[in-house]
């Protein structure tokens, strides 16, 4: 497996989470996991598909800025999604998933800035 494979399954499968859970609050009209499906939809699946192609696009190599993208991204992806749906679930307080939230959130961030960096660093 490489980066672009893992980015493209991984996205895939966020996607289908994404659209299982959008398709539970349809059923039972609980929409209280909005902001999770959002998050499960656009982070997990649609950024971790775009990354697939930007790799391939830029024929950026499997290299250890590539992997680490890969892993910050998903790594944080996980935490947050996983976050998001306890805080929305009322299952944990907000002061106690806040900064997990947040540090979620810097990795997403440093993420891209990963993905910049090797798309700045390629000639196309």
């Amino acid at each position: 497996m490489n980066p672009i494979r893992i980015n493209l399954t991984l996205g895939l499968l966020w996607l289908l989470l994404g659209m299982l859970l959008g398709e539970h609050m349809g059923r039972t009209g609980d929409h209280g996991q909005m902001p999770t499906h959002a998050h499960i939809m656009l982070l997990g699946g649609v950024l971790s598909i775009s990354w697939a192609v930007i790799y391939k696009v830029f024929e950026i190599p499997a290299g250890l800025l590539a992997w680490v993208q890969t892993g910050f991204h998903q790594v944080s992806t996980v935490v947050m999604i996983t976050g998001l749906y306890m805080l929305y679930g009322h299952m944990a307080e907000e002061a106690v998933l806040g900064p997990v939230l947040g540090l979620s959130a810097i990795g997403a961030v440093v993420s891209v800035l990963l993905v910049l960096v090797q798309t700045l660093r390629t000639k196309v």
